[in-house]
Protein backbone atom coordinates (compact mmCIF):
# COMPACT_ATOMS: atom_id res chain seq x y z
CA UNK A 1 0.00 0.00 0.00
CA UNK A 2 1.48 3.24 -0.98
CA UNK A 3 1.60 6.10 0.94
CA UNK A 4 -1.23 8.27 -1.08
CA UNK A 5 -3.82 5.14 -0.35
CA UNK A 6 -3.23 5.69 3.61
CA UNK A 7 -5.06 8.27 4.38
CA UNK A 8 -8.29 7.45 2.11
CA UNK A 9 -7.90 3.82 3.86
CA UNK A 10 -8.26 5.86 7.87
CA UNK A 11 -10.70 7.96 6.20
CA UNK A 12 -13.01 5.19 5.22
CA UNK A 13 -12.61 3.15 8.75
CA UNK A 14 -13.51 6.52 10.39
CA UNK A 15 -16.63 6.55 8.26
CA UNK A 16 -17.13 3.13 8.79
CA UNK A 17 -17.22 3.59 12.38
CA UNK A 18 -19.24 6.83 11.97
CA UNK A 19 -22.29 5.24 10.48
CA UNK A 20 -21.98 2.38 12.80
CA UNK A 21 -21.85 5.13 15.91
CA UNK A 22 -25.02 6.89 13.96
CA UNK A 23 -26.97 3.47 13.86
CA UNK A 24 -25.85 2.81 17.64
CA UNK A 25 -26.95 5.92 18.62
CA UNK A 26 -30.54 6.17 16.70
CA UNK A 27 -31.39 2.40 18.24
CA UNK A 28 -29.92 3.20 21.65
CA UNK A 29 -32.45 6.40 21.62
CA UNK A 30 -35.41 4.04 20.05
CA UNK A 31 -35.16 1.86 22.40
CA UNK A 32 -34.55 4.46 25.25
CA UNK A 33 -37.83 6.11 23.68
CA UNK A 34 -39.94 2.77 23.67
CA UNK A 35 -38.69 2.23 27.31
CA UNK A 36 -39.78 6.27 27.95
CA UNK A 37 -43.27 5.55 26.54
CA UNK A 38 -43.45 2.28 28.43
CA UNK A 39 -42.69 3.96 31.58
CA UNK A 40 -45.28 6.59 30.40
CA UNK A 41 -48.01 4.12 30.11
CA UNK A 42 -47.16 2.14 33.54
CA UNK A 43 -47.21 5.93 35.05
CA UNK A 44 -50.51 6.48 33.57
CA UNK A 45 -51.88 3.44 34.75
CA UNK A 46 -51.06 3.43 38.10
CA UNK A 47 -52.60 6.62 38.13
CA UNK A 48 -55.60 5.45 36.78
CA UNK A 49 -55.93 2.72 38.94
CA UNK A 50 -55.10 5.43 41.57
CA UNK A 51 -57.87 7.65 40.76
CA UNK A 52 -60.31 4.80 40.42
CA UNK A 53 -59.52 3.45 43.33
CA UNK A 54 -60.03 6.97 45.58
CA UNK A 55 -63.39 7.55 43.30
CA UNK A 56 -64.49 3.72 44.77
CA UNK A 57 -63.10 5.03 48.14
CA UNK A 58 -64.98 8.15 48.35
CA UNK A 59 -68.30 7.13 46.80
CA UNK A 60 -68.11 3.50 49.37
CA UNK A 61 -67.17 6.45 52.08
CA UNK A 62 -70.43 8.99 50.93
CA UNK A 63 -72.56 5.75 50.59
CA UNK A 64 -71.99 4.60 54.10
CA UNK A 65 -72.58 8.44 55.42
CA UNK A 66 -75.75 8.50 53.14
CA UNK A 67 -76.50 5.00 55.15
CA UNK A 68 -75.71 5.82 58.73
CA UNK A 69 -77.63 9.55 58.20
CA UNK A 70 -80.72 7.30 56.52
CA UNK A 71 -80.43 5.00 59.86
CA UNK A 72 -80.07 7.81 62.33
CA UNK A 73 -83.18 9.77 60.42
CA UNK A 74 -85.10 6.12 60.10
CA UNK A 75 -84.21 5.80 64.01
CA UNK A 76 -85.49 9.85 65.34
CA UNK A 77 -88.44 9.09 63.53
CA UNK A 78 -88.88 5.69 65.15
CA UNK A 79 -88.51 7.35 68.70
CA UNK A 80 -90.52 10.27 67.73
CA UNK A 81 -93.50 7.87 66.92
CA UNK A 82 -93.03 5.70 69.89
CA UNK A 83 -92.91 8.76 72.19
CA UNK A 84 -96.29 9.67 70.44
CA UNK A 85 -97.51 6.39 70.95
CA UNK A 86 -96.54 6.01 74.35
CA UNK A 87 -97.65 9.96 75.78
CA UNK A 88 -101.38 8.43 73.89
CA UNK A 89 -101.38 4.91 75.52
CA UNK A 90 -100.73 6.89 78.70
CA UNK A 91 -103.28 9.37 78.53
CA UNK A 92 -105.85 6.63 77.52
CA UNK A 93 -104.89 4.01 79.51
CA UNK A 94 -104.81 5.39 83.21
CA UNK A 95 -108.64 6.88 82.85
CA UNK A 96 -109.50 3.32 82.29
CA UNK A 97 -107.08 1.40 84.53
CA UNK A 98 -107.12 3.56 87.88
CA UNK A 99 -110.51 1.62 89.23
CA UNK A 100 -108.92 -1.67 88.51
CA UNK A 101 -105.44 -0.31 89.95
CA UNK A 102 -107.00 0.19 93.40
CA UNK A 103 -108.67 -3.29 93.46
CA UNK A 104 -105.62 -4.83 92.47
CA UNK A 105 -103.77 -3.05 94.92
CA UNK A 106 -106.10 -3.79 98.13
CA UNK A 107 -105.96 -7.43 96.74
CA UNK A 108 -102.47 -7.37 96.79
CA UNK A 109 -102.10 -5.70 100.54
CA UNK A 110 -104.58 -8.44 101.69
CA UNK A 111 -103.10 -11.17 100.20
CA UNK A 112 -99.87 -9.84 102.66
CA UNK A 113 -97.71 -8.94 99.18
CA UNK A 114 -94.69 -6.67 99.38
CA UNK A 115 -94.10 -5.09 96.28
CA UNK A 116 -94.34 -2.70 93.46
CA UNK A 117 -97.64 -2.63 91.58
CA UNK A 118 -96.86 -0.35 88.24
CA UNK A 119 -100.40 0.31 85.90
CA UNK A 120 -100.16 1.25 82.35
CA UNK A 121 -96.91 0.39 81.85
CA UNK A 122 -95.65 1.56 77.93
CA UNK A 123 -92.79 0.06 76.15
CA UNK A 124 -90.68 -0.88 72.80
CA UNK A 125 -90.09 -4.64 72.97
CA UNK A 126 -86.64 -5.30 72.16
CA UNK A 127 -85.78 -7.43 69.05
CA UNK A 128 -89.37 -6.99 67.92
CA UNK A 129 -90.86 -5.45 64.33
CA UNK A 130 -94.05 -5.30 63.44
CA UNK A 131 -95.09 -4.68 59.97
CA UNK A 132 -96.65 -1.67 58.67
CA UNK A 133 -95.90 1.74 58.64
CA UNK A 134 -92.88 1.46 61.34
CA UNK A 135 -90.46 -1.12 62.04
CA UNK A 136 -90.86 -0.80 65.63
CA UNK A 137 -93.98 -0.88 67.87
CA UNK A 138 -94.87 0.24 71.42
CA UNK A 139 -96.53 -2.20 73.37
CA UNK A 140 -98.56 -1.72 76.90
CA UNK A 141 -99.01 -4.07 79.93
CA UNK A 142 -102.47 -2.84 81.99
CA UNK A 143 -100.77 -3.80 85.22
CA UNK A 144 -97.38 -5.33 86.75
CA UNK A 145 -96.64 -6.21 89.81
CA UNK A 146 -92.83 -6.91 91.00
CA UNK A 147 -92.75 -9.00 94.43
CA UNK A 148 -89.97 -8.30 96.96
CA UNK A 149 -88.26 -11.62 95.81
CA UNK A 150 -88.25 -10.45 91.80
CA UNK A 151 -90.91 -12.29 90.58
CA UNK A 152 -93.30 -10.09 88.31
CA UNK A 153 -96.82 -10.70 87.08
CA UNK A 154 -98.76 -9.27 84.18
CA UNK A 155 -102.24 -8.57 84.97
CA UNK A 156 -104.43 -8.12 82.09
CA UNK A 157 -107.78 -5.91 82.94
CA UNK A 158 -110.60 -6.33 81.36
CA UNK A 159 -114.14 -3.91 81.80
CA UNK A 160 -116.48 -5.54 80.05
CA UNK A 161 -119.75 -5.90 80.75
CA UNK A 162 -122.96 -7.58 80.47
CA UNK A 163 -122.19 -11.46 80.73
CA UNK A 164 -118.71 -12.77 80.11
CA UNK A 165 -117.50 -16.04 79.43
CA UNK A 166 -113.85 -17.23 79.44
CA UNK A 167 -112.39 -20.53 78.74
CA UNK A 168 -116.06 -21.80 79.15
CA UNK A 169 -118.75 -22.37 76.63
CA UNK A 170 -121.99 -20.46 76.82
CA UNK A 171 -123.65 -24.06 76.64
CA UNK A 172 -121.77 -25.63 79.44
CA UNK A 173 -123.17 -22.62 82.01
CA UNK A 174 -126.96 -22.96 81.02
CA UNK A 175 -128.36 -24.77 78.29
CA UNK A 176 -130.38 -21.34 77.31
CA UNK A 177 -126.92 -20.12 76.11
CA UNK A 178 -126.39 -22.46 73.26
CA UNK A 179 -128.05 -20.56 70.55
CA UNK A 180 -125.82 -17.75 71.40
CA UNK A 181 -123.21 -18.98 68.90
CA UNK A 182 -121.78 -21.69 66.37
CA UNK A 183 -119.62 -23.34 69.29
CA UNK A 184 -118.08 -25.92 67.19
CA UNK A 185 -115.14 -22.99 66.44
CA UNK A 186 -114.56 -22.17 70.08
CA UNK A 187 -111.18 -24.15 71.83
CA UNK A 188 -109.49 -22.37 74.41
CA UNK A 189 -108.03 -19.79 74.73
CA UNK A 190 -111.17 -17.87 73.80
CA UNK A 191 -113.11 -15.48 75.42
CA UNK A 192 -116.99 -14.48 74.87
CA UNK A 193 -119.11 -11.22 75.35
CA UNK A 194 -122.81 -10.54 75.52
CA UNK A 195 -123.82 -7.21 75.91
CA UNK A 196 -127.06 -5.90 75.10
CA UNK A 197 -127.32 -2.90 72.49
CA UNK A 198 -129.65 -0.33 71.55
CA UNK A 199 -130.33 0.96 67.85
CA UNK A 200 -132.70 2.88 65.93
CA UNK A 201 -135.21 1.11 63.32
CA UNK A 202 -136.00 1.98 60.29
CA UNK A 203 -138.86 4.38 61.92
CA UNK A 204 -136.59 5.79 64.44
CA UNK A 205 -138.11 3.68 67.33
CA UNK A 206 -134.78 2.55 69.59
CA UNK A 207 -134.64 -1.44 69.90
CA UNK A 208 -132.76 -3.43 71.63
CA UNK A 209 -130.51 -6.17 70.89
CA UNK A 210 -127.82 -8.37 72.02
CA UNK A 211 -124.72 -8.25 70.70
CA UNK A 212 -122.32 -11.09 70.87
CA UNK A 213 -118.64 -10.42 70.86
CA UNK A 214 -116.06 -13.83 70.50
CA UNK A 215 -112.46 -13.28 70.54
CA UNK A 216 -110.87 -16.09 69.66
CA UNK A 217 -106.64 -17.57 69.39
CA UNK A 218 -104.39 -14.86 69.26
CA UNK A 219 -107.45 -12.18 70.30
CA UNK A 220 -108.26 -13.99 73.42
CA UNK A 221 -107.55 -12.20 76.75
CA UNK A 222 -105.32 -15.39 77.90
CA UNK A 223 -102.88 -15.33 74.76
CA UNK A 224 -102.74 -11.42 74.60
CA UNK A 225 -101.42 -11.29 78.39
CA UNK A 226 -98.77 -14.10 77.55
CA UNK A 227 -97.77 -12.23 74.77
CA UNK A 228 -97.65 -9.02 76.27
CA UNK A 229 -95.61 -11.15 79.42
CA UNK A 230 -93.61 -12.41 76.99
CA UNK A 231 -92.23 -8.85 75.55
CA UNK A 232 -91.98 -7.42 78.83
CA UNK A 233 -89.67 -10.15 79.97
CA UNK A 234 -87.56 -9.42 76.58
CA UNK A 235 -87.31 -5.61 77.67
CA UNK A 236 -86.26 -6.38 80.99
CA UNK A 237 -83.70 -8.97 79.80
CA UNK A 238 -82.09 -5.95 77.16
CA UNK A 239 -82.31 -3.79 80.47
CA UNK A 240 -80.93 -5.55 82.75
CA UNK A 241 -78.51 -7.45 80.23
CA UNK A 242 -79.59 -10.67 81.65
CA UNK A 243 -81.57 -13.75 80.04
CA UNK A 244 -83.66 -15.29 82.78
CA UNK A 245 -86.87 -12.37 83.00
CA UNK A 246 -90.04 -14.18 83.64
CA UNK A 247 -93.78 -12.95 84.34
CA UNK A 248 -96.47 -14.82 84.98
CA UNK A 249 -99.99 -13.38 84.18
CA UNK A 250 -103.52 -13.16 85.21
CA UNK A 251 -106.39 -11.77 83.15
CA UNK A 252 -108.29 -9.48 85.50
CA UNK A 253 -112.71 -9.06 84.32
CA UNK A 254 -112.99 -5.90 86.47
CA UNK A 255 -116.49 -4.64 86.05
CA UNK A 256 -118.79 -4.85 88.83
CA UNK A 257 -121.58 -5.22 87.30
CA UNK A 258 -120.58 -8.01 84.47
CA UNK A 259 -121.74 -11.76 85.17
CA UNK A 260 -118.63 -13.83 84.95
CA UNK A 261 -118.12 -17.32 83.70
CA UNK A 262 -114.54 -18.29 83.43
CA UNK A 263 -112.03 -21.54 84.21
CA UNK A 264 -109.90 -19.98 87.15
CA UNK A 265 -107.15 -21.34 85.07
CA UNK A 266 -105.89 -21.25 81.25
CA UNK A 267 -103.92 -23.95 80.58
CA UNK A 268 -104.20 -23.47 76.79
CA UNK A 269 -100.53 -23.34 74.69
CA UNK A 270 -98.74 -25.09 77.41
CA UNK A 271 -98.86 -21.84 79.48
CA UNK A 272 -100.43 -21.12 82.11
CA UNK A 273 -102.83 -18.04 83.21
CA UNK A 274 -104.86 -17.34 86.15
CA UNK A 275 -108.27 -15.91 85.53
CA UNK A 276 -109.95 -13.53 88.19
CA UNK A 277 -113.44 -11.87 88.19
CA UNK A 278 -113.37 -10.33 91.57
CA UNK A 279 -111.25 -8.72 94.70
CA UNK A 280 -112.01 -11.80 96.24
CA UNK A 281 -110.48 -14.54 93.71
CA UNK A 282 -107.81 -11.94 92.74
CA UNK A 283 -106.62 -11.72 96.38
CA UNK A 284 -106.33 -15.72 96.32
CA UNK A 285 -104.83 -15.81 92.71
CA UNK A 286 -101.89 -13.03 94.10
CA UNK A 287 -101.25 -15.43 97.72
CA UNK A 288 -100.54 -18.42 95.27
CA UNK A 289 -98.59 -16.34 92.73
CA UNK A 290 -96.63 -14.90 95.87
CA UNK A 291 -95.69 -18.17 97.28
CA UNK A 292 -94.35 -20.11 94.45
CA UNK A 293 -91.09 -17.09 95.51
CA UNK A 294 -91.33 -16.02 98.62
CA UNK A 295 -87.73 -15.27 99.43
CA UNK A 296 -86.85 -11.90 99.32
CA UNK A 297 -84.32 -10.66 96.70
CA UNK A 298 -83.92 -7.17 96.71
CA UNK A 299 -81.33 -7.09 94.05
CA UNK A 300 -82.84 -8.83 91.71
CA UNK A 301 -86.43 -6.99 92.24
CA UNK A 302 -84.68 -3.55 92.16
CA UNK A 303 -83.17 -4.60 88.89
CA UNK A 304 -86.18 -4.98 87.50
CA UNK A 305 -88.25 -1.99 89.26
CA UNK A 306 -85.64 0.04 87.90
CA UNK A 307 -86.28 -1.32 84.23
CA UNK A 308 -89.84 -0.26 84.30
CA UNK A 309 -89.87 2.71 86.35
CA UNK A 310 -89.09 4.82 83.40
CA UNK A 311 -91.85 3.37 81.19
CA UNK A 312 -94.34 6.42 82.28
CA UNK A 313 -96.42 3.85 84.76
CA UNK A 314 -98.30 5.29 87.63
CA UNK A 315 -95.94 2.93 90.70
CA UNK A 316 -97.38 2.03 93.61
CA UNK A 317 -95.76 0.16 96.75
CA UNK A 318 -97.11 -2.46 98.55
CA UNK A 319 -95.84 -3.15 102.25
CA UNK A 320 -92.61 -2.99 102.99
CA UNK A 321 -90.79 -2.41 99.87
CA UNK A 322 -89.60 0.93 99.10
CA UNK A 323 -88.58 1.93 95.14
CA UNK A 324 -84.79 1.56 94.71
CA UNK A 325 -82.74 5.11 95.00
Amino acid sequence: MTSDLVPWVVAGGLAVVVVVLVLVLRRLRSAARSDLDAAERARADELARLDAEHREQTEARDAEHRRSLDQADAARRDALTAADQSRDLARSGMRWEEASAQVIRQAAIAAGLNGVLMTNVVFVPADETERGSWRRFVAQADHVLVSDAGRGLVIESKRWGGIVFDGRRPSEVHPAFRNLLDESSLVPPFAVQVQSRTVLNHEQEAENWWQVRVQAKNAAPAQQVRVQARRLAGFVDAATGTRRTWFDTCVFYSSPTAMAYVQAEDRSGGASTAVVTNQHELQSALAAWAAKDAVPNRARADAVVRALAGQGAHTITIGSYRLPE
